[in-house]
């Protein structure tokens, strides 16, 4: 059965592009790149894995989430008017439509959320830090150095997948792809780990999209890209942006 609303695969130029963030944001990025007029193809490169965290205990002053994929862990009704200071605008419609009436949103880096919480947060708040296992710890340091009481709670873990999907295997084989959308260091680390020895030069006609230059670095050890071009701003419009750059 046909899956409507994707654009085929043309066969006389490339305009496959590989979406290798996981959910959530996975799915508005693929509709978003359709929209586009191009075809894209999934490649979720971390597996995540949930922990549960209870509302028990003090009460914070304010939520902290570097990831969306924290949203879920701290989603509780009575926190529901707890100030939340988040990283990107995605993350913080997500945490509006979940039901938090005050977020406020910094650009798509750690830096920046630390500024805004210096600027928004009131003196000596305490904050709930929600990150993956192994985040984080920075940011708990600078920010208890600028007088806030910071608690820090890993509520999810994030595990590298080891293979590519079929599809992307056969849609690099076949000299289908223009473009591979990196978001994380995390992804571009695995996406690289996992190419056998046939994909990679196939890649050496592919663009790749990294969100940040920390995040192009991280495939300077892998095979040889067309081009990688760094997002101007980390977001999403930036990302899709770049799908058009030369």
């Amino acid at each position: 059965m046909p899956n409507r609303g994707v654009p085929p695969f043309r066969a006389a130029s490339r305009n496959g592009v590989i979406i290798t963030r996981p959910p959530p944001g996975l799915a508005p990025t693929m509709a978003a790149v359709t929209r586009l007029g191009l075809h894209p193809v999934a490649a979720p490169m971390l597996r995540i894995e949930q922990h549960a965290l209870t509302a028990d205990g003090p009460r914070p002053d304010g939520l902290v989430l570097t990831s969306g994929q924290a949203i879920a862990a701290v989603n509780h009704p009575q926190w529901h008017d707890v100030p939340c200071y988040v990283v990107g605008q995605a993350t913080g419609a997500r945490m509006r439509s979940a039901g938090f009436n005050h977020v406020m949103t910094a650009a798509g880096t750690a830096d920046a959320l630390s500024s805004l919480i210096r600027t928004a947060a009131p003196q000596g708040a305490r904050l709930l830090l929600a990150v993956g296992r192994g985040y984080g710890r920075e940011m708990a340091t600078d920010l208890r150095g600028a007088g806030f009481r910071v608690v820090r709670r890993c509520v999810y873990a994030v595990h590298p997948e080891r293979r590519l999907p079929a599809p992307v295997c056969a849609a690099l084989l076949a000299g289908q792809v223009r473009s591979v959308m990196f978001y994380s260091t995390r992804t571009a680390q695995a996406f690289v780990t996992a190419l056998d020895a046939a994909l990679r030069p196939m890649l050496a006609e592919v663009q790749a999209i990294a969100m940040s230059t920390n995040v192009a670095a991280a495939l300077e050890t892998g095979p040889r890209w067309r081009m990688v071009t760094v997002a101007v701003h980390p977001d999403q419009d930036a990302m899709l942006a770049a799908l058009g750059a030369d």
